[in-house]
């Protein structure tokens, strides 16, 4: 227990070099080929949507993922049709609070609409500090290998991008836990807690749990010992190898280029101005609400979102929000033309082949269409990193 709090009270450097340890064992070992490791992919037949962070229950109150189910079997009927490979990037089953045998029996209608994947266009799966039991080949064979196709569930991925033979750049996927002392070095204690304590309180009081970490700042933390890592990570003494990761865990989305701004006192003053000048009731409420949404941001404490650049650190976010909605990553690289979406979804015609994108299910309207909340061509992504010092 000692070594417990210890671990969990780390300094900022102290926790960015645990999680530096972490990761370089999960890049080095996916270097083995023989278990899945790095794979070439040509830019223009690469098309994946990643998820994470799912956290399938018992359909119970406990159960975070229940409510977002819809959501993500729409998105996933969306992807399948359109020959999109499924990435599952750990924490699929939720193994902290229940047992194998309570989860898949659940959610055997979903894995089967997943294994419609391994059969069609791909199916890749890792483990996650929540179900990290998928790391034990026994326990795959015995319970989730008929839903895989023979798809093995793997820490992490090194996919190398080429483009007419070229090397683009390198994507590494893992799911970020690696490190860490709650998830990775002392998973088998927060188990424990989680299973025989907060799954009872779950249940008793329908409370939900969408996120690893107390607080934001915990999670943005976490978010920056990641981005850290990737931009230090220098393969084989070149900049040009650097890797952009792609991981899950935090429950937060990340794109690089599409952090927030925070609004300032200027713009309450000018708000207040505007509001003092409308008439009509329908100016005025929608002016006071701007105004006081300003207000409300400036009350709380400031806070300095990590710096994103080079863009070499994704987040798929989660499919466990409790406004029953999903995010996850978009990669294909293919020219994409899209009626229905041409607004969102242009073709880049300018900057190579293919896109990287942040999706939100369901949409703006609470229809089962996706919603793009941030993007960016492959080409840019993989230049930025190849020439940041």
């Amino acid at each position: 227990m000692a070594l417990f709090k210890r671990a969990s009270k780390l300094d900022d450097h102290e926790y960015r070099e645990a999680i530096r340890k972490g990761l370089n064992s999960a890049f080095a070992d996916a270097e083995d080929l023989k278990n899945g490791g790095e794979v070439i992919v040509e830019a223009a037949n690469l098309k994946a949507v990643v998820f994470s962070d799912l956290h399938r229950g018992a359909g119970d109150r406990a159960d975070d993922f229940a409510r977002c189910e819809r959501a993500y079997a729409a998105a996933l009927g969306w992807y399948l049709e359109r020959g999109y490979e499924l990435w599952l990037l750990g924490d699929v089953e939720e193994l902290w609070e229940n047992g194998i045998d309570e989860v898949l029996p659940r959610y055997s209608e979903l894995l089967e609409l997943e294994r419609e994947f391994a059969r069609g266009p791909g199916l890749r799966r890792f483990y996650g500090n929540h179900d990290l039991d998928w790391s034990k080949p026994q326990l795959v064979d015995r319970h989730l290998s008929g839903w895989l196709g023979g798809a093995p569930v793997r820490e992490a991925l090194r996919l190398r991008v080429r483009e007419d033979g070229s090397d683009l750049g390198l994507l590494f996927l893992a799911h970020g836990h690696q490190g860490t002392a709650t998830s990775d070095r002392f998973a088998g204690l927060s188990r424990f807690a989680v299973r025989n304590v907060w799954r009872a309180i779950q249940r008793s009081q329908g409370l939900l749990a969408t996120t690893p970490a107390d607080d934001s700042q915990l999670r943005h933390r976490h978010d920056v010992a990641m981005h850290s890592w990737a931009k230090e990570r220098v393969v084989g003494g070149s900049p040009a190898n650097r890797p952009v990761l792609i991981a899950g865990h935090t429950h937060h989305p990340v794109f690089p280029g599409s952090r927030p701004t925070r609004p300032t006192a200027e713009d309450a003053a000018e708000l207040r101005q505007r509001l003092a000048e409308a008439t009509g009731a329908a100016a005025r409420s929608e002016l006071r609400a701007k105004l006081e949404h300003v207000e409300a941001i400036l009350r709380e404490p400031p806070f300095e979102p990590p710096d994103d650049t080079p863009p070499c650190y994704f987040n798929s976010g989660c499919c466990s929000f409790p406004d029953r909605d999903v995010t996850c990553i978009e990669i294909s690289g293919e020219q994409l033309v899209d009626e229905a979406f041409a607004d969102e979804r242009r073709a880049d015609k300018e900057d190579g082949r293919g896109k990287i994108r942040l999706m939100r299910w369901l949409d703006d309207g609470g229809e089962p269409r996706p919603k793009q909340l941030a993007a960016d061509s492959l080409r840019s992504v993989f230049d930025k990193v190849r020439t940041a010092v």
